[in-house]
This record gives structure tokens, C-alpha cells and sequence, in this order.
């Protein structure tokens, strides 16, 4: 009983992470026109965020990645009320939008051409406030290298036990990873040049 409850517990606070994200990319939209408008330079800063090409490629790669997230929702609706579908297809397209996203919002991070965040806590200082919490990007941006190595290793990983540890942080870091996205998408919409 305990465990089908972890399970609708876990599966609220995935659609509640995914429909806020849904929100705040939304209320992005006439951001993301706005940089459609903008004619930019094609220099390397400019990939990263904050700029023209790199707000346009954290845009489309959010969206990829929220998403991609379907396959877990079906999974646990297929579970749940025992609809036959083929979720092997569903992972396929789980993994395609996850890989173009990562690689979406990894360049946006300036990974690694202008990647300020080796120390993932280093811009972080809650004492500053809301401000303070900009630096929580680095750690966002380790955690979605992280889940893309995790999920690789899952889908095409042949060692069971390996298999096994990197699904459990797979599975854990998900959560947070989408909690940070929430955060620094809102901050970046507060703080818009942070």
C-alpha cells in the first residue's frame, strides 16, 4: 500500500514540476519571438544564454525535454489502468527528444566553449535572496548532465547491476533537475540579465 502510494506521490509532484515548467515556458513565449526577431551575430558568446542563439536553443530544448517526460507519464497510466501500448516506442521517442534537449540546453549552458560552472555551488548565496539563488544554473546544468549519462547507461547499458544504481539516480535526480529548471527559469524571468 505504502509503495502505490510513493507512486501516485511521485507521479503528482512529476506533473505538478512538468505543468509549471508547461507555465513558465509558456510565459516565455514572447520572449522566445522576441529573439526570433533579433538578427544575431553568430558569435561563440552568443550561444550562450542570455543571448539570441542561446535563448532560442534553451527555449526549443525545455520544450523537448518537458516533452519527453510523456513516456513517464503514459508509463505509470499504462501501469495503472493496464492499457496495452507499446512503451518500448514511447522510451525510443523518450530518448530522442531527451538527447536533442540535452544537447539543446547543454550549448546554451556555454558547455564547454564559456562554462562558467566547474564548481556547481560557487555562484550560490542564499543570503542574497531569490538573487543569490542565479548560481543554482551550474547545479542545474550537472544534474542534466547527469540524468543524460544515467539514461544512456540505462537504455543501452548491458551490465544488470550497473543498470540497477544508475536507474535509482536516474530516478531521483529527475525530480530535482526539474525543481532547479523551475527556479532558473523563473529567476530568469525576474532577473532577466542575471
Amino acid at each position: 500500500m505504502v509503495r502505490k502510494n510513493q507512486k501516485k506521490i511521485d507521479l503528482a509532484l512529476r506533473l505538478a514540476y512538468i505543468a509549471l515548467l508547461i507555465l513558465l515556458l509558456v510565459f516565455f513565449t514572447s520572449r522566445f519571438i522576441d529573439s526570433l526577431l533579433r538578427e544575431p551575430t553568430y558569435r561563440l558568446e552568443e550561444f550562450r544564454g542570455g543571448y539570441t542563439i542561446g535563448f532560442r536553443y534553451a527555449y526549443v530544448g525545455g520544450w523537448m525535454i518537458t516533452l519527453s517526460q510523456l513516456y513517464v507519464v503514459l508509463k505509470y497510466v499504462v501501469g495503472g489502468f493496464r492499457i496495452k501500448i507499446k512503451l518500448a516506442t514511447w522510451l525510443d521517442l523518450h530518448c530522442i527528444l531527451n538527447a536533442t534537449g540535452f544537447t539543446l540546453v547543454i550549448i546554451h549552458s556555454g558547455f564547454p566553449y564559456q562554462f562558467r560552472y566547474w564548481e556547481p555551488f560557487t555562484k550560490v548565496n542564499l543570503l542574497e535572496g531569490l538573487y543569490g539563488l542565479i548560481g543554482v544554473r551550474g547545479l542545474l546544468t550537472w544534474l542534466v548532465i547527469i540524468l543524460f549519462t544515467t539514461g544512456c547507461l540505462n537504455r543501452y547499458g548491458k551490465n544488470i547491476k550497473l543498470k540497477s544504481i544508475t536507474h535509482k539516480i536516474h530516478f531521483y535526480t529527475a525530480p530535482i533537475a526539474y525543481l532547479l529548471a523551475v527556479i532558473h527559469i523563473t529567476l530568469s524571468i525576474l532577473f532577466p540579465t542575471g
